[in-house]
């Protein structure tokens, strides 16, 4: 009897049905959803008028999962054979993430992974862990010899909270959360045992490679006197091919 009085009211019963259309379309958008891992570092509440912009930057190496792989300590490679698997990297914690066709998520700390590789657009990403030099981080391979120099970056970012305030007469500060990305860069001598840390300052590298004064003059002759990752690379492989000749 309810059912029959509630479909012989067809403005009850079209509202009835539009209700539950609507929810079962919220559930699943719900069930679709497959944003990265919410894990931004937790701020102190802030008063509803300050003034917020968009963040900046991002704590996530790319903007979305993407294919990859990765080296487990025990020498495993993720994904397995048939197994599907998206990945992202967070630069501030140095966690892998990688999610499966479900939309499983999983994370992989440092100490679990030897190195790994995340390709975005055709970019390819490679991180590896160098234990000479350091366990608590990974290092982007930038060139390496067997013989010769070799050349590696660190990859980090740090984490800005907005400093904006808004006195009413006078405004200072950012609007905006910041993740700003910064790198170092490591320089391996002959031999793989010794290193050293580099910024791209001229007095640094000239001293860096100072047994080697006499070609980075010959190159500095050749090619513009510039200091910058691109520079760098190039005198180092100008002095491999010198001295350490395939």
């Amino acid at each position: 009897m309810d059912v029959q009085r509630s479909i012989r009211n067809p403005w009850l019963f079209s509202t009835t049905l539009a209700v539950l259309i609507m929810l079962g379309r919220s559930s699943a958008q719900r069930t679709e959803v497959t944003d990265l891992p919410n894990d931004r570092p937790r701020s102190v509440m802030v008063p509803v008028f300050t003034e917020r912009e968009q963040d900046v930057g991002s704590v996530y190496l790319t903007k979305k999962w993407s294919r990859g792989y990765v080296i487990l300590s025990d020498n495993r490679k993720l994904p397995d054979q048939n197994e599907f698997l998206l990945f992202n990297f967070d630069k501030l914690r140095n966690l892998i993430y990688a999610m499966d066709q479900f939309l499983k998520q999983r994370s992989y700390p440092i100490d679990s992974v030897n190195s790994f590789e995340i390709v975005e657009n055709g970019t390819i990403y490679s991180f590896e862990k160098v234990p000479w030099i350091s366990t608590s981080y990974y290092l982007m391979p930038i060139y390496k010899s067997e013989k010769g120099y070799s050349l590696y970056k660190r990859l980090f970012s740090k984490y800005i909270r907005s400093s904006y305030a808004n006195a009413g007469y006078y405004s200072e500060g950012k609007k905006y959360d910041e993740y700003a990305d910064y790198y170092e860069y490591y320089l391996v001598y002959p031999g793989h045992t010794v290193y050293r840390k580099l910024t791209m300052k001229e007095k640094v590298i000239r001293r860096a490679l100072k047994d080697e004064a006499d070609l980075l003059k010959d190159y500095f002759t050749l090619n513009e006197l510039d200091f910058n990752e691109q520079s760098v690379l190039g005198v180092i492989q100008y002095i491999n091919d010198k001295k350490y000749p395939d």
